[in-house]
């Protein structure tokens, strides 16, 4: 290391005591003038009781509050030199900061003055102020201090707050732009705080693209041929104890769905002015946007006991198996298994009045074909589906593409080959499929498998599953008197030598 880098480093470790310094002045000079206060009071009849600061403890206090008042500003301005913060809102309050240690240092001087002494302490607390504020602006951003004043304070101050404006509408799917309709909201909630107008750590500003697209001192964020070496996706799936992490620990952090609509839009190539239409989204990563672009509402529950009611007749009739899977809700199993060949594409399109209830579907060893798998479709919320054994063709497989929520599926012994399972990739959730004596290769049940897996999920939850084992052992106590340990060998003393 060069002694300028030394001499670099030694002032930013120093310029980064200045928040624990800065308080102290604040805290020794309003107690001071609360206890010139009290002293002023304690001339009036009935407060007499109150304390007297004499010119000793006026002069030691003073002393005191003027000397961390110029060590803060000096941490303060080591600290401007080194941190990443808006040019203006730094300048302003470093020299709030010096102004008010020189004042600190001024009053001081003329303690002893007392026409002079009291003008010059209110004039201190006023830059005092007046330089916290700054500060505040800085580590909070504008408008930190009356965010949340009370509007009859306000109105009292002459401060009224932003009239709240209208937010638009999200545009629908169709019309929405990847970067300005989705993208951007996202970095505004998550790392505007820190990277927007108010601070710019890192050098980095992403409240608008060109700040964006032109990154910070640390390289680009994004728009390179690797999304990974664009700190924007690499840094975020870092674990969260890490200290490249962001947003850092403690901030909100990311949800599952953001991580999903910013890895898409980085391996798309972040492109800034296309519309998400001209992009190609995965069912996963269509299903969340379609949430967030106000798409199709969801479905409301049926009524549960109109539901019981229509299964219970069904399931005399058919010579099935419908129960119910919660207590409370009216979410149906459904066994035609046990009907076995009796069963088929008339008895399934006589289910249709439970097919927003059916989450289970076991149509095993029975009759239905692919004309059948049209009331399969209408299940909207199925997540177990049994087709083992039945009539059905890769063709017919088109029928289910529009369940989204299932997770398992059973195609044993169909009439599967590989050019049904290209059905099968926009089902985002499906993650158990069995397909024993058909003619699907492994090869394509492989391919289906890596187009379904978000590989980078799994490996942020298996660090967060690693660190979470880790937190565990880390609280186990273990005791050992001895037990465990393995008696020692006496027949190893009786071998003859």
């Amino acid at each position: 290391m060069t002694g300028a880098q030394a001499a670099t480093d030694l002032s930013a470790f120093i310029g980064r005591f200045h928040p624990l310094w800065v308080h102290l002045p604040i805290g020794i000079l309003v107690l001071l003038a609360l206890l010139e206060l009290a002293g002023a009071a304690s001339r009036l009849p009935g407060l007499r009781r109150l304390p007297a600061i004499s010119p000793g403890q006026r002069a030691l206090i003073l002393a005191l509050g003027a000397a961390l008042s110029v060590v803060a500003a000096a941490c303060g301005w080591l600290l401007a030199h080194d941190g990443d913060y808006e040019a203006t809102q730094v300048s302003s309050h470093q020299w709030l900061g010096i102004a008010a240690a020189a004042a600190a240092v001024a009053v001081l001087a003329v303690h002893r003055v007392r026409w002079l002494y009291a003008p010059a302490l209110t004039s201190c607390l006023v830059l005092l102020v007046l330089a916290a504020h700054a500060g505040a602006t800085i580590t909070h951003g504008a408008g930190y201090l009356t965010a949340r004043m009370p509007a009859a304070i306000g109105a009292a101050l002459g401060i009224h707050p932003p009239v709240a404006r209208e937010v638009p509408k999200p545009p629908d799917m169709a019309h929405a732009l990847a970067y300005a309709d989705v993208v951007q909201p996202i970095l505004k909630d998550r790392c505007f705080s820190c990277h927007g107008p108010e601070k710019s750590n890192g050098g980095l500003r992403m409240d608008t693209w060109d700040l964006l697209a032109k990154g910070g001192k640390h390289g680009p964020v994004v728009g390179t041929a690797d999304p990974l070496k664009g700190s924007l996706i690499s840094r975020i799936e870092l674990p969260l104890e890490s200290k490249e992490h962001m947003p850092p620990a403690g901030k909100p952090q990311l949800t599952e769905d953001d991580l999903s609509i910013l890895e898409w839009w980085a391996y798309a190539g972040a492109p800034h002015d296309k519309a998400v239409s001209s992009l190609d989204v995965p069912e996963a990563v269509s299903e969340v946007l379609e949430a967030r672009l106000g798409g199709r509402p969801p479905e409301p529950a049926p009524d549960r006991a109109a539901t019981l009611a229509s299964a219970a007749s069904l399931s005399r009739g058919l010579g099935i198996i419908i129960r119910s899977l919660s207590p409370e809700g009216p979410w149906l199993e459904v066994n035609a298994r046990i009907a076995g060949r009796a069963f088929g594409d008339r008895e399934l399109a006589r289910l249709a009045p439970l097919s927003p209830a059916v989450v289970w579907l076991d149509l095993g060893g029975t009759s239905v074909t692919d004309s059948g798998l049209a009331a399969v479709g209408a299940m909207r919320r199925l997540a177990r589906l049994h087709l083992d054994q039945c009539k059905v063709t890769d063709s017919g497989l088109a029928a289910i593409k529009g369940l989204k929520s299932l997770e398992y599926l059973n195609l044993r012994g169909t009439a599967l080959t590989d050019r049904g399972l290209e059905h099968l990739r926009v089902l985002p959730k499906l993650r158990s499929l069995y397909v024993w004596q058909t003619a699907a290769t492994p090869a394509a049940v492989k391919a289906l498998g890596e187009s379904l897996t978000n590989k980078r999920r799994i490996a942020r939850m298996e660090a967060e599953r690693q660190e979470l084992a880790r937190q565990i052992d880390s609280e186990r106590f273990l005791g050992n008197t001895g037990e465990t340990l393995r008696p020692p060998n006496t027949q190893a003393n009786d071998t003859p030598k």
